[in-house]
């Protein structure tokens, strides 16, 4: 398990971070740093002096009382209890945290929730842990985000509590999806599937998951099918629905609607700016774009790409970005950034063991090696493969005209 540095060693190291990475987060990390030493503080209070403690971190956290984490249990009303509450809020921030790519604070904080939350009622545990392990995994630290994992659903069966336990399935077949073990992912997507809330937050989670399995296998149709009920279903969750959009569009883009991909991706970019969120729909958008010989906006969405991998701190996530700005360049005959892009794929591939995607890279190299200059292209996520379905299919002709709607 990875031990959390001490709230004043994640602010060291998350400021050093953002200062590489040009990120204006100066204005909150103090407040972030205040609120991660009044967890780590609280977490080892014991009688009434954890109590008064309590109280006093519960009204500093005021600000923050509308709020609830994403991670939460689908089936249960929120918690009454002030140490519930409290740590419901210490993880509101603490998401503030990921999304500005400060994961040392936001690890630091949510583990001193799970030391705070380890008497209590097991519902908000669970939920601690289970958010740790997201937060590992966002550090590329695999092997404690499994073990929050595992530790989370021993929790749920003995709770026997299949919803909540779906949240750690859910992480479970993230981290198979990020070792390139597909099949045991579609396994853990339904085996979450099953156990969650019929179409709330965890089930959502877990179409995309499948619909992404199926876009990698070519099922078009599945795809379309899972990707326009999450979208239905995500209204008023902007984020969620930005995913699903993307995803969609990836649909348009190996089928070879690129026009229609190209517009899912454009309308999805307009409906959130958190980072993460706009990479995956970037690295779609560049390719559309570059299958439409359209070199300017290539050379825009580069520039976007690039902010936001900086932006995002996430290296997974700026792996499969750099390698789709590659193809996009090879497509459009700029093989010296495109060289440029996949070399810098290749340098985090290496340095965080990302053995599918150096794979992908040496695919898409020796690509360039065998083919004339004008067919230098391969799909850097995944090999081609045969599509299940086509726009002939009613159910498909549908899915893709709906979203060729979308910017008309």
């Amino acid at each position: 398990m990875r031990k959390p540095l001490s709230p004043l060693q994640a602010f060291a190291e998350d400021a050093r971070n953002a200062a590489d990475r040009s990120a204006d987060v100066s204005h909150v990390m103090v407040t972030w740093l205040s609120v991660a030493q009044s967890a780590d503080q609280l977490s080892v209070l014991n009688g009434p002096t954890r109590d008064e403690a309590l109280q006093q971190a519960n009204a500093r956290l005021d600000p923050f009382a509308g709020e609830r984490p994403s991670m939460r249990h689908d089936a249960k009303p929120a918690p009454t209890s002030v140490e519930g509450r409290v740590a419901e809020r210490f993880r509101v921030v603490a998401e503030a945290m990921e999304k500005a790519g400060c994961f040392e604070l936001a690890y630091t904080t949510v583990a001193a929730v799970c030391r705070l939350m380890a008497r209590a009622d097991y519902v908000s545990a669970a939920l601690a842990t289970v958010h740790l392990g997201r937060i590992a995994r966002q550090l590329n630290d695999l092997s404690t985000a499994e073990d929050c994992y595992s530790s989370m659903l021993t929790t749920c069966t003995r709770e026997r509590d299949g919803p909540l336990a779906a949240r750690g399935h859910i992480g479970l077949a993230l981290l198979h999806d990020m070792r390139g073990n597909l099949p045991a992912a579609e396994v853990g997507y339904l085996k979450a599937l099953e156990l969650a809330v019929p179409m709330g937050p965890t089930a959502i989670f877990a179409y995309q998951g499948l619909m992404t399995i199926a876009i990698v296998g070519g099922r078009l149709a599945d795809a379309l099918l899972y990707g326009w009920q999450l979208h239905d279903a995500t209204e008023d969750d902007f984020d969620s629905r930005t995913s699903v959009l993307a995803d969609l569009s990836v649909v348009a883009l190996r089928a070879g609607f690129f026009v229609a991909a190209l517009r899912g991706f454009e309308h999805a970019l307009g409906l959130s700016q958190v980072p993460r969120i706009r990479l995956v729909t970037l690295s779609g958008a560049v390719r559309a774009t570059a299958q439409l010989g359209d070199a300017e906006r290539v050379a825009h969405f580069d520039k976007e790409t690039l902010r936001d991998i900086v932006r995002a701190n996430l290296p997974f996530d700026a792996t499969h970005a750099l390698l789709c700005l590659a193809e996009a360049f090879a497509l459009i005959g700029e093989p010296a950034i495109a060289r440029a892009r996949l070399d810098e794929a290749v340098s985090i591939a290496d340095r965080y063991g990302y053995h599918e995607y150096r794979f992908r890279a040496d695919a898409l190299a020796a690509s360039w090696e065998h083919a004339p200059r004008s067919q230098r292209s391969v799909a850097s996520d995944s090999s081609p493969v045969p599509l299940v379905g086509s726009r002939r299919d009613p159910m498909v002709d549908v899915g893709i005209r709906r979203l060729e709607a979308l910017s008309v």
